[in-house]
């Protein structure tokens, strides 16, 4: 039986035109975001024992990043890309695209030149959670130069704050970052620097450097709080410089990590020290660093943090070859200077707050002397 089959009419390929054209902009723009974001995770270290058990979890996670990171004017790539489909198709693109952007915020521009200078001589490239701080722009509301609160931001990352003595951080300061904490979302970096921000000054100005160095080790060595090392019952062992147990008399805990050996890094157990409080494991930083004379250097590096980030990794602190380039990035990144701006923001708002009241108490004070007076 011969069967008569009626040709079916395809539908021509539609015609490109400017919408569909921005639409595949978009779509390369975000698998480059993609491919940028895996680049990183694969020169990093990662952050599980176990990563094949997080896997799925972390690419899921690094499309919807791409997705967000592509967003608005996104990494401005779109538009190249469109007025590159645009002249091969043949469409008339319209008007000429809207030139690039290419300020660079002065949080970017400092983080950017950290990077630049210091991995010139390292071959890994600095940890993903800084690199995408760049990239997001992730830079924060910038208040006007000049302004009271700027003044005080300066003050605060310089450690020049008076709340700040040698013994410890003022009450004022450390009311202002725990209540700075307390409304950054959980385990968020920037929770993690304001809560430990006054030890950080009281320790910097002890040892003459700045604060931003050490609250940027404490982030590095500790991934901004969330792989902190842990005793055996659960609680943290409030190591934030990930200083061994060796020479130590104190209380102790076991834990992996990684250290380079002839250039390869390796996984290893180590004995670890441990302490009862954020403020003891920074006082035992200060300790070691003065006492240890391999730490001379450093401590003669003032308020120049690529400098005392370097000298530490000169002395032997830690193995990793890219340990400082790490440190000065932190240090001079966003992340910091965020939390740096909040706690800045309600220590000015307490001052305000106490100098009302103060002003309230003097004059309830004058109008009873005159009444006294007046009797």
């Amino acid at each position: 039986m011969r069967i008569q089959a009626s040709p079916i009419e395809l539908a021509a390929s539609p015609r490109p035109d400017a919408a569909r054209i921005e639409h595949a902009a978009r779509q390369l723009e975000a698998q480059f975001a993609q491919l940028l974001i895996k680049s990183m995770r694969d020169a990093s270290f990662g952050d599980s024992l176990f990563p094949g058990e997080n896997q799925t979890y972390r690419d899921l996670y690094d499309q919807q990043l791409a997705t967000a990171l592509t967003r608005g004017k996104g990494l401005g790539l779109a538009p190249l890309i469109a007025r590159q489909l645009s002249r091969q198709a043949g469409v008339d693109g319209g008007a000429e695209a809207p030139a690039l952007d290419t300020r660079i915020t002065p949080g970017r521009a400092a983080a950017a030149r950290a990077y630049a200078e210091q991995a010139r001589a390292l071959g890994a490239v600095p940890a993903v959670e800084q690199a995408l701080d760049l990239i997001a722009g992730r830079d924060g509301a910038a208040a006007e130069a000049g302004s009271p609160l700027d003044a005080l931001v300066a003050r605060l990352l310089a450690d020049r704050d008076a709340a700040v003595d040698a013994t410890g951080p003022g009450p004022a300061l450390a009311a202002a970052a725990e209540q700075a904490a307390a409304e950054f979302a959980p385990r968020s970096p920037e929770r993690f620097v304001a809560s430990i921000w006054h030890h950080a000054q009281a320790a910097a100005r002890e040892l003459g450097v700045d604060a931003r160095a050490l609250g940027a080790q404490a982030a590095r060595e500790t991934g901004w709080g969330r792989k902190q090392i842990g005793r055996g019952d659960g609680r943290s062992s409030h190591n934030l410089f990930g200083i061994k147990a060796t020479g130590w008399n104190g209380d102790r805990v076991t834990a992996g990590t990684h250290e380079y050996v002839n250039g390869q890094r390796r996984r290893e157990t180590a004995q670890f020290r441990a302490y009862a409080s954020p403020a003891e494991s920074f006082a035992d930083y200060v300790r070691l660093l003065k006492q240890n004379p391999r730490y001379r250097q450093a401590l003669q590096s003032g308020g120049d943090v690529g400098r005392f980030a370097s000298a530490l990794q000169k002395a032997g602190y830690a193995t990793d070859p890219s340990y400082a380039a790490k440190i000065t990035a932190i240090a001079n990144g966003p992340t910091i200077g965020r939390a740096v701006r909040a706690i800045a923001g309600i220590a000015a708002r307490m001052e305000a707050d106490a100098s009302g009241a103060g002003r309230m108490l003097a004059s309830a004070a004058g109008a009873g002397d005159g009444a006294a007076i007046r009797r």
